[in-house]
């Protein structure tokens, strides 16, 4: 029989000495600095989104207009270029837990290195990339007939502009049917999940060998993901409150008359209000510690999978 995992909370293990919070304070460091950097790279291009939001439906000027298009190609620009700095000081860090809790190892800067084990995990990250955009792609394809076959009372509406409701009803059995796509996305991500844990494990890059890292646990690590992630939602929506509240009322309005002009104005006037600016910043902190204990967890589930898997002899460290 096999050995239970016990995975959901096998972060918080009480080991001989910290790191894995040195080594996050230290990745949150560097992730802050990138973003401070990245938006100050773009601080202009934010302040006319601001102020167009804050004026909508009011129509830019060509001015703004202009400037609006450059500050974008510089966001976009910008945005690909810090996602390389970014994503491997977060495969710096996942290599640092995992190699802690699987190994016992600590090297570099409070773990924290570009040595082997990261620019494996950085490499897993690259077969997550390509993984998602088949899935997607897949089901983008699947998806075009069937839009075109909802659209059917739309349709017979043309040359008449469509009546708005209808084409918010069609928005959202689109989004709700689009769903579907993460029932396959869901079981390879849990079985290829120990991907990066079975790489440090192994001392070896090992996307593949998480396959049979998790045969015979899907069900135990569904269930340690699922509760990871619901207890994430629980605070995230306990967090999001004071927001909601004070702006549903005018998100309400424009959604029972969307093409009303002043229950649009009134909406975004409120949304961009200073009382409720001051919850952004709260928010986003919020999103980045419930962000960091997720991920904390998932490493701490896929380093037990891995532990778990050399122990009955699935996998096999290979010497370097």
């Amino acid at each position: 029989m096999a050995e239970p995992l016990n995975a959901t909370f096998f972060t918080l293990k009480h080991r001989d000495r910290a790191v894995l919070l040195p080594a996050t304070l230290a990745f949150v460091v560097i992730l802050l600095v990138l973003i401070a950097a990245w938006a100050a790279m773009n601080w202009h291009t934010f302040m006319l989104f601001v102020e167009l939001f804050r004026t909508f439906p009011d129509a830019p000027s060509e001015t703004v207009g202009m400037e609006m298009f450059t500050g974008m190609m510089g966001l976009f620009l910008s945005t690909v270029l810090m996602l390389f700095p970014i994503y491997v000081a977060t495969a710096s860090y996942e290599a640092a837990c995992l190699r802690w809790m699987i190994r016992g190892e600590s090297p570099g800067f409070f773990g924290l290195t570009l040595d082997h084990d990261t620019w494996r995990v950085y490499g897993v990250y690259w077969c997550w990339f390509v993984t998602n955009l088949a899935i997607s792609t897949v089901a983008g394809m699947l998806m075009w007939p069937v839009m075109f076959m909802m659209m059917g009372d739309i349709v017979t509406q043309v040359p008449n502009e469509p009546d708005q409701a209808a084409l918010w009803e069609l928005q959202i059995k689109m989004q709700a049917l689009s769903l579907i796509q993460y029932i396959p996305m869901i079981f390879i991500g849990v079985r290829f999940a120990p991907a990066a844990a079975t790489s440090i494990a192994r001392r070896r890059f090992s996307f593949f060998e998480a396959w049979t890292v998790t045969s015979d646990r899907f069900w135990s690590l569904l269930g340690s993901f699922v509760l990871i992630w619901l207890l994430a939602g629980v605070v995230i929506v306990a967090t999001s409150i004071p927001t909601a509240t004070r702006v549903w009322p005018y998100f309400e309005a424009l959604w029972r008359d969307p093409g009303n002009e002043a229950a649009m104005r009134a909406y975004f006037e409120q949304f961009f209000a200073p009382e409720h600016l001051i919850w952004i910043p709260i928010g986003y902190g919020v999103t980045l510690l419930v962000s960091l204990g997720v991920a904390l967890l998932s490493y701490g589930v896929n380093a037990r999978a891995a532990l778990v898997a050399l122990e009955e002899g699935k996998i096999q460290p290979v010497t370097e």
